[in-house]
């Protein structure tokens, strides 16, 4: 999917501020190819829970709090709470539809049941459920949670300093989140699991510094709301996996002021890339050498916006030999770096 229609059209600069102002800029973003390509064949997701048993409960936020108090903010514990599971469903459903890759459906009923506890990893789905529930959503694979787990560190200690004839007692805490979340991708028609990742990390950390002990623990949040910045976290990284990400870049393209020839920027600002490459084209041998070089450069662009990083790259060599310069030599550097970056 991301090899063909991949740039978006941020901001073209049509006007000409002088005479010599021939070199024009604009800007894309550019797509970082994700560590787990899904096939083109894949567009839409149905993403489901699989990880939630008996031992997982939606804690109140301060009761919880309170009890770790009670404790005297020193545990390691698993926190298994129900809302940062539903969390990490939500937040992935709405990171990879906002990736412009996928349409995803997250179901009311999302929810599989299991019996197994927190710490065990359940077999893989029956193909024949995995079917229904596409078929049901309408949708090309399912995303299932497996397993998810949050371990909280938390820690708290005091001292003192002095200052003269003077003793401050000071406070200061520190919280650990660490997770497991197990993720499977169910393929249907091919009867695949596209991805069966395990995904273990230190995932957020806090510390608070003050001697005022409940300024202290304004300073960083409930171990309620950790938990659910941890499940927002995980469904990030997730997504990072598996989708693609974009970063802005800027690209350059030359106005010859030939009427004919610069219809093309007229295209291109419509995003009519298509057009505007196939008119480059018909005047690829017209002008002199450096009106060539510049004309191959916006050929070269020409084809990077339509998908073909190859022939992008063997008019940008082309416009190099024929005349070099400098904005040429670092565009077919920047080709050359997205070539292996999609070859890897």
């Amino acid at each position: 999917m991301i090899r063909n229609a991949i740039f978006f059209i941020i901001f073209i600069n049509m006007a000409t501020t002088s005479v010599f102002a021939q070199l024009k800029e604009f800007t894309i973003e550019v797509p970082i190819p994700p560590i787990f390509e899904i096939p083109d064949s894949i567009q839409s997701f149905t993403i489901m829970n699989r990880s939630m048993t008996s031992e997982f409960q939606n804690y109140d936020e301060r009761e919880l709090q309170v009890d770790f108090y009670k404790k005297n903010f020193n545990t390691n514990y698993v926190l298994l709470d129900s809302l940062a599971a539903d969390t990490t469903i939500k937040v992935l459903g709405d990171v990879l539809f906002n990736s412009q890759r996928f349409d995803v459906v997250i179901p009311l009923d999302r929810n599989i049941y299991r019996l197994l506890p927190y710490n065990k990893t359940p077999q893989a789905l029956d193909w024949e459920y995995v079917a229904n529930i596409c078929e049901t959503y309408n949708t090309d694979a399912l995303v299932v949670l497996e397993n998810l787990a949050i371990r909280t560190v938390t820690n708290y200690m005091t001292g003192e300093e002095r200052d003269l004839t003077l003793i401050y007692k000071y406070h200061y805490a520190t919280m650990d989140f660490y997770s497991m979340a197990h993720w499977r991708i169910y393929e249907p028609n091919s009867q695949k699991i596209l991805v069966d990742a395990i995904m273990n990390q230190d995932t957020l950390y806090w510390a608070a510094f003050d001697y005022d002990i409940k300024n202290l623990f304004k300073q960083i949040p409930t171990v309620k709301g950790a938990s659910t910045e941890t499940a927002i976290k995980i469904a990030l990284d997730f997504s990072d996996v598996i989708a693609p990400k974009w970063e802005r870049a800027i690209r350059f393209y030359y106005i010859l002021k030939d009427k004919q020839i610069d219809q093309s920027v007229e295209l291109a600002a419509e995003g009519k890339w298509d057009e505007a490459l196939e008119n480059w084209l018909k005047f690829a041998e017209s002008g002199n050498r450096s009106n060539q070089s510049k004309l191959m450069l916006n050929i070269a662009l020409g084809n990077e916006m339509t998908g073909n990083i190859e022939d992008a790259i063997l008019w940008a060599k082309k416009s190099q030999q024929l005349y070099y310069r400098e904005v040429t030599n670092h565009y077919l550097k920047e080709l050359l770096k997205r070539q292996a970056i999609l070859n890897n």
